[in-house]
């Protein structure tokens, strides 16, 4: 599964990269985060409590940093384990490209999950994965920069289409509320 988004943030690309390898400043973002903790230089742990369609979890996840260009960009490998409910796998590469209003920050990520988590359906998990890196991204470049923007918003479903999708989404979640 793969996701990608574009930020726009009005500070200069150094103070960005240091941000981003802030284990409280990451802590501080990362939705459901109760630990975040630096190992090594370019080596994290965390813990991470997230409610996925109908499966709620603790996730204890492992961060590298591979492919480090100060301040460039870098590669973040993470695998997460939340024991019977299932695993997590990916990495998302991380860019910060000078502008004249500040630092374009993009990413695109690829991720897998197994175990119960896969059994739930990949529509549910795409969307509640992509809402999380989402609201990551928004909580970051908001506490760098307050007027900070997403520069690649998708184009707006129209409001019948909304609907069916809900829809749709909500009978997937009590099926698999019930079948768990």
């Amino acid at each position: 599964m793969d996701m990608s988004g574009e930020y726009l943030i009005g500070i200069p690309r150094q103070q960005a990269w240091k941000s981003l390898l802030d284990p409280e400043t990451l802590k501080n973002c990362i939705p459901g985060c109760e630990s975040f903790d630096r190992v090594k230089k370019d080596h994290y742990r965390a813990k991470i409590k997230l409610v996925i369609g109908p499966v709620k979890a603790s996730f204890n996840t492992e961060l590298h940093i591979t492919n480090a260009a100060p301040p460039k960009s870098y590669r973040l490998e993470g695998t997460s384990k939340a024991g019977a409910v299932g695993f997590g796998q990916g990495h998302a590469d991380v860019i910060l490209k000078e502008d004249t209003n500040g630092t374009i920050l993009r990413y695109e990520a690829t991720f897998q999950v197994g175990g119960r988590l896969a059994q739930i359906g990949s529509r549910l998990i795409v969307g509640a994965t992509r809402k999380i890196a989402d609201e990551f991204f928004e909580k970051l470049t908001k506490h760098l920069d307050s007027r900070s923007k997403k520069t690649n918003e998708p184009p707006a479903l129209k409001p019948r289409l909304t609907y069916i999708i809900g829809a749709f989404l909500l009978v997937i979640i009590a099926l698999a509320y019930l079948t768990l």
